[in-house]
């Protein structure tokens, strides 16, 4: 008996867990990658684990259109795309990176960013990063 006991007192301690799935994620993660030749489009580390399909405009505020358009992405290693995700990195129209004055210069070489870092922007992504810039960037 109380080995039963024991039993059903771990699943009175269980959580029953509900899990949202982004629809089309792996579509969009799939299309980033092929954009971006499998590398981070800022440091291109090449460690597909490692990468993360980003949404410029992020997806909570997205419509379904944009939720799955490979012009609202970005690919981006882990730890850019929590500076960029956080609003402590954006880019300008041009793809010039724009670090948040919360960095520090320690922070800054730790997280491996540099005052001239660079990315591809094209005119269809800038309306997006128009967006980023203004809601989510932390000046």
């Amino acid at each position: 008996i109380k080995k039963y006991e024991r039993v059903a007192a771990k699943l009175d301690n269980q959580i029953e867990k509900i899990v949202k799935a982004r629809v089309n994620q792996s579509v969009f993660r799939e299309n980033l990658l092929k954009k971006y030749n499998n590398q981070c489009c800022l440091c291109q580390l090449s460690i597909p684990d490692l990468l993360v399909a980003s949404h410029i405009k992020p997806w909570s505020v997205s419509d379904s259109n944009e939720k799955i358009d490979v012009n609202n992405g970005l690919l981006l290693c882990a730890n850019h795309d929590k500076l960029f995700d956080k609003g402590l990195i954006s880019f300008d129209e041009n793809g010039n990176i724009i670090i948040s004055s919360k960095l520090s210069n320690m922070d800054k070489i730790l997280s491996n960013i540099q005052n001239d870092n660079k990315i591809e922007l094209d005119y269809n992504m800038n309306n997006y990063m128009k967006y980023h810039r203004r809601y989510i960037f932390k000046k």
